[in-house]
C-alpha cells in the first residue's frame, strides 16, 4: 500500500496522469482492500498487481500513522513523521522551500531517521536495504523518538499556558 498525502494546494490531475500513464489502473476506494477509513471525499485510488496506491489531501494525520516509511519533500511533515519513530527518505527540489540546503540541515537536526538522496531513482534502493536491515530500523525508530520527543507537546504546552494564565488572572 502507498499513500501520498498531496499538498491541497496541488492539483491532484498531473499525478493520476502520471499513475496511469505507467500502467496503475484508477478504482473506487471501496473497492480497494485498505482496512481503515479515509475521510477526504476526493481521495483516489490506483492500483497495479498487488499494489493500491491513495493520493490524498485531506488525510494527511491518516497517512503519517498508517505509513511505515516516507518519501518526503516537506518540513515539518517530515519531522513528524521521524517523530514516530519511522524512517523518511527525503528528496531535495528545486522549489523555495525544501532546497538541498534545508535537507542537508535537517539531516543535521533529524539524524539517522532522515535519509537524503539526491536523485528519485535511488529511492527504491535505499527501501531496499531498510527492509534487509532491522537494526537500522530500530535505530532509526529510538532516534527519532528521542530527538523528536513524545507525542502530545501541543497539548502539554497549551495546559501549561492555560494554568499560568489562570495563576496570573487569579492574582490580579
Amino acid at each position: 500500500l502507498f499513500l501520498a498525502a498531496i499538498a491541497p494546494a496541488l492539483s491532484l490531475e498531473p499525478l493520476q496522469e502520471i499513475a496511469i500513464g505507467h500502467g496503475w489502473v484508477e478504482q473506487s476506494i471501496e473497492s480497494t482492500a485498505i482496512n481503515f477509513k479515509l475521510k477526504d471525499p476526493t481521495a483516489v485510488a490506483f492500483t497495479q498487481k498487488n499494489a493500491t496506491l491513495i493520493l490524498t489531501q485531506d488525510d494527511y494525520n491518516l497517512c503519517l500513522l498508517q505509513g511505515d516509511c516516507s518519501i518526503a519533500m516537506a518540513g515539518t511533515a517530515t519531522e513528524q513523521f521521524i517523530g514516530l519513530g519511522k524512517p523518511a527518505i527525503a528528496i531535495p527540489g528545486n522549489g523555495p522551500q525544501y532546497t538541498p540546503a534545508f535537507a542537508e540541515a535537517q539531516t543535521r537536526l533529524l539524524g539517522p531517521s532522515l535519509i537524503l538522496v539526491e536523485q528519485p531513482e535511488q529511492v527504491a534502493d535505499i527501501l531496499q536495504q531498510l527492509l534487509l536491515a532491522p537494526d537500522w530500523l530500530q535505530l532509526i525508530g529510538e532516534n527519532g523518538r528521542r530527538r523528536m520527543g513524545k507525542p502530545g507537546a501541543a497539548r502539554r504546552i497549551a495546559n501549561c499556558l492555560q494554568e499560568r494564565l489562570m495563576l496570573s488572572t487569579s492574582k490580579d
